[in-house]
């Protein structure tokens, strides 16, 4: 088993634990010989957070950069990480709220987490704010993705002044379709905010698929409606993905990916309710949407700039696919499951995908290199779509919130499969 312990503190702080890998977020936001981060240790560009919200950012950030520096064993895929955290208010880490982050951890990775806060003594500094955020009435999450646009075109036509808020992500791929949102967002009549916080460790990456990025991003959100009175930030993902449903028995489990799944949102509502913060809610609004019904209520009218948005957005998984000579790394692949997922939500749409996927555009030989490194995915696909997926398999694949509808459940994952079936591979 892989163990790692990682110690995150405010720079000049002192360090607790002998034998911890210790990390310091900067005090003004800029970066550390550990760090790179674009918010500050007392996260000032979002105003007045409350010390819970913020402690609970700084918690998360340490996970995070404890999942990307620890390799993940071949044979258990289990590792063993433990986070000594500084932050402002111990008393409100409770051992209830200490085991219930540690749950969610454990759910999103499969992972064994330790988690210890400790009183950080770095001193508090004069509150300016790096941006307005007089009009903002809720925080709604733009990753780059296609749902998480589909969420903010859908959110730009409601009553209020959303704060669009994302995580500046490393990639090339992602880093252009957040900058294409940026400029859409900006050119609107009513201009909306939309700003990429880098936050980050400074060092080699050991695990490149963490699955506490969603959850980063989540607190990230909820320290800024702290700050900036907002009672709701907003999750944009169609209900398919979020279900994630075991397309064959080898994807349940660990295996699978569980950051917009519904019981992630309930474990996160009881965290925060634990800890004090009673006034935000964290929901996905497309909860009960396919990826194909999102996309048409997104762009009912689907103009020309419509389009050319859609497939400027990201999508696939595993970009980079294998880099076979001849393509674009940068390029989404177009048979991974999220890339099938997403040529499926255009063809249910009745939309023109003008998106590159390697499979379509690359020559020949470097195109099925791809199909090739993604026959697992493949297989996967053909085989939901040709026999289904059983109710035991479906419902038995994770933990439900509490009055979850069922019959909703399978309701949501036959239309998936349904879109998913007329996609041409």
């Amino acid at each position: 088993m892989s163990n790692v312990h990682i110690e995150l503190s405010a720079e000049g702080d002192n360090q607790r634990d002998a034998g911890s890998t210790w990390h310091q977020w900067p005090l003004t936001a800029v970066h550390t010989e550990t760090m790179h981060a674009g918010i500050d240790w007392h996260a000032t560009q979002f105003g007045r957070s409350a010390p819970e919200a913020k402690d609970l950012l700084r918690v998360v950030t340490a996970a995070y950069i404890a999942d990307r520096t620890a390799r993940q064993p071949a044979k258990t895929l289990t590792r063993a990480l433990t986070l000594t955290v500084h932050v402002e208010h111990p008393d409100a880490w409770t051992e209830t709220a200490l085991e219930q982050a540690v749950d969610l951890l454990h759910w999103l990775t499969g992972d064994d987490w330790a988690l210890r806060c400790v009183q950080s003594t770095a001193k508090q500094p004069d509150q300016t704010l790096d941006v307005d955020v007089s009009a903002a009435d809720d925080i709604c999450l733009v990753s780059g993705g296609l749902d998480s646009l589909c969420g903010a075109l859908i959110r730009i036509r409601e009553p209020g002044m959303p704060f669009f808020l994302g995580h500046a992500d490393t990639s090339t791929v992602i880093r252009r379709a957040q900058q294409h949102l940026q400029k859409h967002f900006a050119s609107l009549t009513t201009p909306h905010t939309y700003i990429q916080y880098p936050l980050r460790h400074r060092g080699d990456v050991k695990h490149r698929t963490p699955k506490t990025r969603s959850l980063l991003f989540m607190t990230m959100a909820v320290a800024a409606a702290s700050g900036m009175g907002a009672t709701r930030v907003l999750v944009p993902e169609n209900g398919f993905t979020s279900i994630n449903p075991p397309l064959e028995p080898s994807r349940a489990g660990v295996m699978t990916t569980r950051s917009t799944h519904p019981w992630t949102f309930h474990a996160l509502a009881r965290l925060l309710t634990t800890l004090g913060l009673v006034g935000i809610t964290v929901e996905n609004p497309h909860h009960n949407l396919t990826k194909g019904q999102l996309l048409r209520q997104a762009m009912p009218a689907a103009t020309t700039a419509d389009q050319a948005l859609a497939a400027a957005t990201v999508s696939c998984a595993k970009p980079n696919p294998g880099r076979p000579p001849g393509g674009n790394p940068n390029t989404q692949c177009g048979v991974c499951i999220a890339c099938l997922v997403r040529r499926a939500a255009f063809i249910a749409a009745g939309l023109p995908d003008l998106t590159e996927y390697a499979v379509q555009k690359w020559a020949r030989a470097p195109a099925e290199a791809v199909r090739r490194h993604r026959r697992h995915d493949i297989a996967a696909w053909r085989s939901a779509t040709d026999n289904g997926i059983a109710r035991h398999r479906v419902l038995g694949s994770a933990v439900w919130p509490p009055g979850t509808n069922f019959d909703h459940v399978l309701d949501l994952v036959d239309r998936g499969l349904e879109e998913l079936a007329h996609v041409p591979v």
